[in-house]
């Protein structure tokens, strides 16, 4: 291995500058770097001191820095709303030591299959706020679709609105420490007893995410004893590979399954 040069900005221009630099990485939290090969990278630059720890809320907006841990974020929202999907992804993953120590900004930047951010992001429409050679604000689809917005970029930041649909988190997953095999995150607007809308993802497939498309359908503007949970199980389409925790097969209708479940208990809560 390289003898390792550590870099400290203090500022996120300093920083962006010195990615430009050959086989140097961001370093966060840092738990993204540990199945890592790094006989080949050169330093790191630490980004503790970059004032990426922020978070607030003005009006329906809410915007946090990327340097929030898991934990951070989970107090920080639950003060705001309880019933937001991004709290629900994030309270119960991995577990009390790694979310104090896996960064928002981290996260979002490996994005790996299992993630347990990145379906609650889409589901909110939230936008990736990134500096350096790219720099503005990118919808999380567009930023997770185009490698090349990461290209010399530190994502700094993270923004979304607040509303007040209804919504589930699920986490497949064997041990309470484990990476989930898949992860469905649903958000349903409902008024007066009718589903108005929903939005439905799920993260771990061939294609790292996919939208339930079929069941958003079936459930717009549909009153709630209408709603037949079995025809949910059967409208979720959407393929696994490999074998890391179980059969493909195996998953692709257990996720069916635990759809119905957590929409059948949504619903009956209210």
């Amino acid at each position: 291995m390289n003898n390792l040069n550590w870099y400290f900005p203090k500022t996120i221009k300093e920083a962006t500058d010195l990615i430009t630099k050959e086989k140097v990485l961001f370093h966060a939290g840092g738990t993204a770097l540990l199945p890592r090969n790094l006989d080949k990278i050169n330093g790191f630059i630490n980004l503790s001191d970059l004032p990426l720890h922020y978070f607030k809320k003005e009006n329906d907006t809410v915007e946090f820095g990327s340097m929030n841990t898991y934990a951070n974020i989970v107090s920080k929202i639950y003060e705001i709303d309880s019933e937001n999907i991004l709290l629900k992804s994030l309270q119960t993953s991995a577990d009390t030591p790694l979310r104090n120590r896996i960064t928002i900004g981290g996260s979002i930047a490996f994005a790996p299959p299992w993630s347990d951010i990145i379906g609650a992001l889409i589901v909110l429409d939230a936008k990736i706020l990134l500096s350096g050679e790219n720099n503005g604000d990118f919808p999380i689809e567009k930023f997770l679709q185009n490698p090349k917005l990461k290209q010399n970029s530190l994502v700094t930041g993270i923004k979304f609105n607040l509303s007040n649909w209804k919504s589930f988190s699920y986490r497949n997953i064997r041990t309470k420490k484990d990476m989930p095999a898949f992860h469905i995150v649903a958000m349903l607007k409902i008024e007066n007893e009718i589903i108005q809308d929903s939005k439905i993802i799920i993260t771990g497939t061939v294609n790292r995410f996919d939208k339930i498309i079929e069941v958003e359908n079936y459930l717009k503007n549909r009153k709630i004893d209408d709603i037949e949970f079995s025809q949910i199980e059967k409208l979720v389409d959407v393929k696994f590979t490999g074998k890391r925790f179980s059969d493909p097969e195996y998953s692709q209708k257990l996720v069916g399954i635990e759809l119905g479940r957590g929409i059948k208990k949504l619903v009956r809560n209210l």
